[in-house]
């Protein structure tokens, strides 16, 4: 993780110095010093103790000077010196999807704007419209990027929440006192965006609560305390998410725990429930009539008006409770089920690592196959292979496939652009050379719905394509999906027996879970795709099940938790089924 957190610091310096100084060259080398960290093979740490991170080409002695002021102090002076030499407004404009350094610069110096405000007002007022190289439809798009921005700004990615909320947690438990502690809200149902965190923690007596309160609101991690009492406290972390505690005795910790999870309308489905039924829930327990129920669990309370157990992920109230009233509820797929990642890249496009590399990682990880999904040759911005790269590319994996022979399986595949009209970036020749073909959109977001659905619909109609992939475009608070007429995708995909992926990067988790139930009834299979362009983004999977399992998916629904002789065979059934 320490690899990750330097890449995206190096990142920043990158953006900070073509923003700041307009120096090109000097941005681009710590560019690809964030991508030379993150391909490193170990905890650079590690590399750093043992100096074998002086070998590494691509870091230099300044690069690495700063590499060792990071790992000893947590900050980079560069990036300080950088960020207080440029106005604060024009660093808060870079969240802005689509607006990077180049136009953010260009649009200051000819309107002196210094805020995002100021920003949208100008692009309402048509001064940004007026200006060289932007036009209406440029200050539409950025306006529009705008209030997205200021819609999602209280929210973070599940990823980073989750990261945070464990961090705490874990701290936490080596606190003697507290004899249970555990996630809540809504990273515990593990929804893709979060306002805030919540934990619940139990102790075995009363008098505890106030030790185990200050030691929360003391937590390294915390930069100020928002409000300090006994039975909840809140903090603001250093990552600028706020934290709820909860602290209960252990004979609520069950019902405290589930209350917290929520949601909020589950959790007023279940008190509906229970009134129905004569019963009363709350935080503090379970009553039928005066008589207080011994409630040990969550499955407890469950229990106590005859529900199967009701996964943390699907309590959302959307159809959970009827299913649970029935014994119907599906056997949630597991991140143990995944046989293997689909959707990867190496540094043969734009990944960091090299083939063997990310068959490594795979292996490492206990997988039985990869499937490679480098860029084809459109998505120039991506170093996008063209036909005859490709054909390089297969010899190499066929080598490899040689050496691992049955222990593992390299699969033969590319994520191969739809251009503007649907057609695909690589002929039907070359796209029958690979295993199997995942077809995306990465260029004109901007056309209507009309011209997107057609367009996907010519996309699926090409018989090679296996997976349509990261189907609507987004990135989570950064950036809406493309407009598009989702049943009408998954019908047709349904019926021509293309398979839409689930994108497990925390930056997409796209297909939405909410489609997921849908999909399936109407026969699409959902792979789960990492999307991976590091050895460390296979763990991304994790993110993917989290979606899978909101969607109510169990493994006859996704072809990854097959294993690689029954995945091989519907690569081959599903071209040969679509070619008639």
């Amino acid at each position: 993780m320490i690899n990750e957190e330097l890449a995206a610091v190096f990142d920043e310096i990158a953006v900070l110095i073509e923003l700041g100084e307009d120096n090109p060259f000097r941005a681009r080398a710590y560019a690809n010093a964030a991508r030379t960290i993150r391909s490193l093979p170990e905890d650079i740490n590690m590399m750093e103790a043992n100096g074998s991170i002086a070998s590494v080409k691509g870091l230099g002695k300044e690069l690495r000077s700063h590499i060792s002021e990071y790992l000893a102090s947590g900050k980079i002076t560069l990036k300080d010196t950088l960020v207080a030499a440029i106005e604060p407004g024009l660093i808060e404009m870079l969240r802005i999807n689509g607006l990077g350094p180049k136009r953010i610069r260009a649009i200051h110096e000819a309107l002196q704007i210094q805020s995002i405000n100021a920003l949208a007002d100008a692009c309402r007022d048509g001064k940004v419209a007026a200006l060289p190289g932007f036009g209406p439809k440029s200050a539409a798009n950025i306006l529009k990027n705008i209030e997205f921005l200021q819609e999602q700004q209280a929210y973070v990615r599940l990823d980073i929440a989750a990261a945070a909320l464990q961090s705490v947690i874990d701290e936490l438990k080596q606190f003697p006192l507290i004899k249970m502690i555990s996630a809540a809200g809504s990273v515990r149902r593990r929804k893709e965006i979060a306002h805030d965190l919540d934990a619940v923690a139990s102790v075995a007596k009363e008098e505890d609560r106030a030790a185990v309160m200050d030691a929360f609101t003391h937590v390294s991690a915390a930069q100020e305390i928002l409000a300090h009492g006994l039975t909840k406290s809140t903090i603001l972390l250093r990552a600028g998410i706020k934290m709820d505690l909860r602290v209960v005795t252990e004979d609520t910790f069950a019902t405290a725990l589930l209350h917290f999870t929520g949601s909020k309308e589950s959790n007023v489905a279940l008190r509906s429930l229970a009134g129905k039924a004569g019963m009363k829930i709350n935080e503090y327990g379970v009553w039928r009539g005066e008589e207080r129920l011994d409630i040990v669990d969550e499955a407890g309370v469950y229990a106590a008006l005859g529900l199967a157990y009701i996964e943390p992920e699907l309590r959302e109230d959307r159809g959970e409770f009827e299913a649970a009233a029935n014994n119907i509820l599906p056997n949630l797929v597991t991140e143990a089920d995944v046989k293997g990642p689909l959707h990867c890249h190496t540094n043969w496009s734009d990944g960091a690592a090299s083939l063997e590399e990310m068959a490594e990682g795979a292996r490492a990880l206990g997988y039985m196959y990869i499937g490679i999904c480098d860029h084809s040759q459109a998505a120039a911005y991506a170093h996008g292979l063209s036909p005859a790269d490709a054909a390089r590319q297969h010899k190499e994996i066929d080598a490899l496939n040689r050496k691992y022979g049955a222990a593992f399986h390299i699969f033969k595949g590319t994520e191969c652009d739809i251009l503007k009209d649907g057609a695909l970036d690589f002929d039907n020749d070359t796209l029958a050379s690979f295993d199997f073909v995942v077809a995306s959109i990465h260029s004109a977001f901007q056309q209507s719905e009309e011209e997107q659905t057609q367009r996907l619909l010519r996309a699926l109609s090409n018989p090679y394509v296996t997976i349509l992939g990261h189907l609507t475009g987004r990135l989570l608070l950064q950036r809406e999906g493309y407009s598009v007429d989702i049943p009408a995708i998954l019908s047709a995909a349904g019926k021509r027996g293309v398979a839409v992926e689930i994108n497990a990067n925390p930056q997409r988790l796209d297909l939405d879970w909410r489609w997921h139930k849908t999909a399936a009834q109407l026969g699409v299979y959902l792979p789960i795709c990492p999307d991976a362009h590091t050895v460390a983004g296979l763990k991304d999977v994790a993110y993917g099940i989290g979606a899978a399992r909101k969607g109510w998916l169990e493994t006859k629904h996704i072809p990854n938790t097959w294993d690689t002789e029954t995945l091989r065979q519907w690569f081959l059934k599903t071209r040969s089924a679509a070619r008639g």
